[in-house]
């Protein structure tokens, strides 16, 4: 059975994650410093916030503004949800905003479940300390976090997506080149080299190219395993000169790319 989790990410503004899985637990009133962004992914939540009592299914939201005082519990039986918790300087920085307004409604439907899956593509990144590219990988995840629920539900104006065929072309110089040196790749250094903000470049990449920086390393790292295995290179090490934290993560990432593993690459 899966216990609470708290992560905290002390390299990226000191956002922080709880993965909360409870039957009998319960939070006496408190308020967070800075904003809270949950979803309840099984079960139902409960809350006595702005003098009503609200119970929180599975596919409810739970957005918090900064000094919200509420109390929480499990409503009916066991709960699992994963809240995100970021300050408001944390939020400005990662979004780029200059205006933030925070949620109007305390408990929405996750429309879609949208959010309830970014978070929970934010835990399973955090939960795989020797996968490659781990930051990075979370860095991205939070980006989305921020931007669905600041976007639909806190009446964000995130810049939009554009065609930045130059910045996106460097981008890709510097995925290649930090790849092949053996380079620990983060959102913020790439998006430096670029002189975008980093949240705006997870956009307009996707845009553009239909993968974010994060999906391009792992196409590089495995374009590279590619060439290293045809050169003769053994599995083992070309997965660790490709970055890969070991040989069965090479073998995970090539099938998807490749629709084989390394064995069935035939040399003629």
């Amino acid at each position: 059975m899966q216990r609470n989790r708290y992560h905290h990410l002390g390299w990226f503004h000191g956002i922080e994650l709880f993965e909360a899985a409870f039957s009998t637990q319960t939070f006496a009133r408190h308020a967070h410093e800075g904003f809270a962004i949950g979803a309840i992914a099984e079960g139902a939540g409960g809350y006595l916030c702005r003098g009503e009592r609200m119970v929180l299914p599975a596919g409810s939201l739970s957005l918090m503004n900064p000094e919200e005082p509420h109390t929480g519990h499990a409503s009916a039986g066991r709960v699992r949800y994963n809240m995100l918790y970021a300050s408001e300087a944390a939020v400005r920085a990662v979004l780029g905003l200059r205006d933030l307004r925070g949620f109007a409604e305390i408990a929405p439907q996750d429309r879609g479940l949208t959010l309830t899956k970014a978070l929970e593509r934010l835990a399973r990144s955090l939960n795989q300390p020797s996968a490659t590219d781990r930051r990075l990988m979370a860095e991205e995840a939070v980006h989305e976090v921020l931007a669905q629920a600041f976007a639909q539900y806190g009446r964000a104006e995130l810049r939009q997506p554009g065609r930045e065929p130059t910045a996106i072309r460097n981008l890709l110089d510097q995925i290649e080149a930090g790849v092949a040196a053996g380079d620990t790749l983060s959102l913020s250094d790439l998006a430096g080299e670029v002189g975008l903000n980093p949240s705006y470049l997870i956009r307009s990449t996707t845009r553009a190219t239909g993968l974010t920086p994060h999906g391009h390393v792992l196409r590089s790292r495995v374009d590279l395993a590619r060439r290293l295995l045809l050169d003769g290179t053994p599995a083992a090490e070309a997965a660790v000169a490709a970055g890969f934290c070991d040989q069965p993560h090479l073998i995970r990432q090539f099938r998807r790319h490749y629709g084989v593993t390394p064995g069935a690459l035939i040399r003629h």
